[in-house]
């Protein structure tokens, strides 16, 4: 503390005409934070824009993360958290740029997750709220996050095999759209449970920190769960072009975490609001129906986009954007919370050192200074300004709202930079150790191809298979298709054949022709390629290229297709084009990759990697072009 009470009527007071009340002389009111001094309308209004109460000098829409993700942080606290955020982001680009996997995924999931503990750590938020309330909260996130990642996986890889005239496994984009809006309801039910327990403390940024850690834990179970299986390729990705591991860095490591921790922020603020005694219910049930609302929106919209195929700059710009409204949607929420909520009872006649303008002001719920909502610090930090023992050396600060003269106070303790990096860094460095060992000890030793051997034998003395036809309805030509089956499902359409693969590694085959319009085949193949798959790069172009024995061209590409979350996958997508009478057949098969090997595939060894294409050269073989003149 500061020194003895001083007289309430011994101070400068205002009276301010927004809650009706005489308070200490200021610019802002102590007891409902309106402008004291002129201002358009009532001085408040519902948000007070112009002021947030988690930060001194910043409008309610600024979008900054230190002061939206770490609202109880001392206003000089900020500053290394700020950096602790740029290592994170630059780590993550410098990893993408040099291939490193392992450590990428590592980062990508781990790195906001042990920023907010530390977080909770410099704030003395762990003393505040019961441990096993964290841990429930964090345990709870871990577990739901871990069991959709498994339940919706095998959904998520049916979606990536589109087909490249339309559409096969089109059926499920609609429910991969709604992945995201169970993701968005999964993640804060954490935050809901501890709700319903009832907490004997009920703070609208207590709520915001159970909800951010339940959304951050349930994101960072699941994104180590998807992505887990690209440990067993490697600890570097040297094959996969840079632009996605950005994408995924982005994605995974700065856009999705941020979003999930400002929506599960806001859905917490508003589960723990308090408001005054009398106070109307109306406003409450307001701002806790408008947040579930907005969150769940933002992943819809989320989900909804990815029906589409497009750019992973786009994808990744999409996110972004998604984090950004998320930001200051939770702003807008902490703020009217802050603004509106019951309050502890104040003293003004006791002075204490406001943590942000760095002044000794009146004890009341909103610093008469800068407008900081007391609450805007933990209970533990708020405890120890007002405690009348001496602790460490005092530092003297000016007043205001006060007697005039220079006051000897406590200084706030500050997160310094050395200890917050050194503390991120060792923790970074010991989850990308774990994720590279992991790698190590997970992927397979590439095997050694003997041929012969494992060449595996000819097709002499097998029977001839005999498998049905398909003629287009223009009469352009025909081409032979598998049976459907156990292993196959078939779809004939009037330009083509679709074949969705369902044994094995699955994957999509395609036959079908459209007219050529002058166009080289070469062309034809880079126009479909690039209107499904922009991204996908190429492995190699197949010489002498033959489809229905006629010279065309056909090209072997990988894609790494992402989900409404992020996640990666590598493709194998085969495309093979030749053109007779202006008319091109396309022959193409999609699925994943899949190195061959003595113990995969049987025949040829084949540079294609993909199980499908084992069994699609009889089918390229059987186009023929037909002349539609005699129909």
């Amino acid at each position: 503390m500061t020194g003895p009470p001083v007289p309430h009527d011994a101070m400068p007071t205002m009276h301010c005409g927004v809650c009706d009340t005489d308070v200490p002389a200021g610019a802002f009111c102590g007891t409902c934070g309106a402008h004291l001094s002129a201002q358009r309308g009532n001085g408040r209004g519902v948000l007070r824009p112009g002021a947030y109460a988690g930060a001194p000098g910043e409008h309610v829409l600024r979008l900054s993360v230190a002061s939206s993700l770490f609202p109880h942080l001392p206003h000089r606290s900020r500053a290394p958290f700020r950096v602790a955020l740029a290592v994170i982001v630059l780590t993550l680009i410098a990893f993408a740029f040099l291939r490193w996997q392992a450590p990428l995924i590592a980062v990508s999931a781990l790195g906001l997750p042990l920023l907010f503990l530390l977080y909770l750590h410099e704030t003395d938020i762990d003393d505040d709220l019961p441990a096993s309330s964290l841990a429930l909260t964090a345990a709870l996130g871990v577990g739901l996050g871990v069991g959709w990642a498994l339940l919706t996986g095998s959904i998520v890889a049916d979606s990536y095999d589109v087909a490249l005239s339309g559409g096969a496994s089109q059926g499920y984009s609609i429910v991969e759209a709604l992945i995201p809006a169970g993701s968005a309801v999964l993640m804060v039910l954490p935050a809901v449970v501890v709700r319903l327990w009832r907490p004997g403390t009920r703070e609208s940024l207590d709520g915001f920190v159970i909800g951010a850690l339940s959304a951050i834990a349930f994101v960072a179970a699941a994104t180590l769960t998807r992505l887990a299986p690209q440990l067993a390729t490697g600890p570097t990705a040297q094959d996969q072009p840079v632009s996605e591991l950005l994408a995924e860095a982005g994605i995974q490591g700065v856009a999705m975490p941020l979003t999930a921790a400002a929506a599960g922020g806001l859905i917490g603020v508003a589960l723990w609001f308090r408001r005054p005694a009398g106070m109307d219910r109306r406003p409450a049930v307001v701002l806790i129906g408008s947040s579930f609302i907005v969150v769940l929106s933002l992943y819809v919209a989320l989900g909804l986009s990815e029906a589409s195929s497009f750019a992973n700059g786009f994808h990744f710009g999409l996110h972004v954007l998604v984090a950004i409204v998320a930001l200051l949607a939770l702003r807008i929420g902490v703020q009217a919370a802050l603004l509106h909520e019951a309050h502890d009872e104040m003293n003004p006649g006791t002075q204490v050192l406001c943590s942000h303008c760095d002044h000794v002001v009146p004890d009341t719920a909103f610093c008469p200074n800068c407008g900081v909502a007391t609450r805007a610090a933990s209970r533990t930090a708020r405890a120890a300004r007002r405690t009348t023992e001496d602790i460490g050396v005092p530092a003297a600060r000016p007043g205001y709202a006060v007697p005039a003269g220079s006051y000897a106070v406590v200084p706030v303790r500050h997160t310094t930079h050395t200890g917050l990096l050194t503390a991120l860094g060792a923790g970074a460095a010991v989850a990308a150790a774990a994720a590279v060992t992991v790698s190590v000890l997970a992927t397979p030793v590439v095997p050694r191809y003997v041929c012969p051997p494992d060449c595996g034998e000819p097709p002499i003395g097998k029977p001839v298979e005999t498998n049905p036809w398909f003629m287009s309805s223009d009469g352009r030509f025909s081409v032979q298709y598998p049976r459907a089956g156990t292993a196959y499902e078939v779809r004939l359409e009037p330009d083509g054949v679709d074949v969705n693969f369902t044994a094995g590694d699955t994957g999509t085959m395609q036959f079908f022709g459209l007219p050529a319009r002058g166009r080289t085949s070469k062309q034809i193949a880079e126009d479909l390629i690039g209107e499904k798959y922009p991204d996908a790069t190429t492995d190699y172009e197949i010489p002498n290229a033959m489809v229905g024995y006629q010279p065309g061209y056909g090209v072997v590409k990988d894609e790494y297709p992402q989900d409404a979350s992020g996640t990666f996958t590598r493709l194998r997508l085969l495309v093979m084009v030749a053109i007779k009478k202006n008319y091109a057949l396309v022959a193409s098969a999609i699925g994943p990759y899949h190195e061959f090997s003595p113990e995969f595939g049987s025949g040829h060894p084949s540079g294609v990697n993909m199980q499908l294409a084992l069994d699609m050269g009889k089918y390229v073989n059987s186009f023929i072009w037909r002349d539609n003149s005699r129909r």
